[in-house]
């Protein structure tokens, strides 16, 4: 190629580039200056779609030549869950199953076998969301079933009830920007034991009756997923087991026994304000 040959192709690019800015490909026009594609007037450049809350810019070109660009925020699809620092409150029900147990005392030390009926569990807590990976909350609840039999012993009736007051921390792993969020968690606290029964008796031992009340330490761990249904709100399923510490009502006599354990299956509701 002679000197003269490529100055003139220098030059003919340099005039095309310098008036050429935009090509059409895919539904939008982009900046290629080796193509020559004039954006019809009035086109906007698409809005982009994200998963996190940042601005953009679109572009807009007039009739007359000039380009008008505005800057906006494209908020994320989850946009609750991803601040830190959120408060929220949730609750759970569903059914509880008690481990076989026995007693401990009947007036004196006693080992007899007790059954439970399937039962109930209650939960609320209000808490704080540190981050969209970690949070704490105070939990309330109830968790209570009847007694279906215990060994040589009658009784009209007899339920045996927990109100927890614990303390959680819980891990989230959101997937989807918050729409699907795994969690487990564990809390520590005490608990109200309620003892309620009408003429609970054996053989040459003395009968007992009504509603008695003792504190004792509790413990949980719990995990489960949320599905995200509005900005704010969760709707999910929870596996929780409960233990506390043994308790012991005094009635006319001292009654105890060997805390059970529960195992509940909670459907969930989770609101952050």
């Amino acid at each position: 190629m002679t000197r003269k040959t490529f100055s003139l192709t220098v030059a003919c690019l340099s005039a095309l580039a310098a008036h050429a800015e935009f090509s059409y490909y895919n539904g939008q026009y982009e900046y290629r200056p080796e193509y020559y594609t004039v954006p019809p007037p009035g086109y906007t450049s698409p809005t982009p779609k994200h998963t996190r809350a940042y601005a953009y810019s679109a572009s807009t070109y007039n009739p007359d030549g000039t380009i008008t660009t505005t800057t906006s925020v494209q908020p994320a699809p989850g946009p609750a869950f991803m601040d830190g620092w959120a408060p929220y409150f949730r609750a759970g029900i569903g059914p509880s199953l008690f481990e076989d147990t026995h007693l401990t005392r009947f007036g004196v030390p006693a080992n007899d076998t007790v059954r439970f009926h399937p039962g109930v569990a209650l939960s609320a807590a209000a808490g704080y969301s540190f981050n969209p990976y970690l949070s704490a909350d105070l939990e309330l609840g109830l968790i209570g079933a009847s007694i279906d039999h215990i060994n040589f012993f009658t009784f009209d009736h007899a339920y045996y009830y927990n109100l927890p007051i614990l303390v959680n921390a819980i891990g989230s792993f959101p997937l989807r920007d918050g729409q699907i969020v795994p969690y487990f968690g564990g809390g520590l606290g005490g608990s109200i034991a309620i003892f309620d029964t009408d003429n609970l008796t054996t053989p040459a031992q003395p009968t007992i009756s009504g509603t008695e009340a003792t504190v004792v330490f509790a413990g949980q761990i719990f995990t489960g997923v949320r599905f995200q249904v509005k900005p704010n709100i969760w709707l999910g399923a929870e596996y929780k087991y409960f233990v506390t510490g043994d308790p012991t009502w005094d009635y006319s006599i001292k009654f105890g026994m060997k805390a059970p354990g529960t195992h509940s299956l909670l459907f969930t509701f989770l609101w952050k304000f």
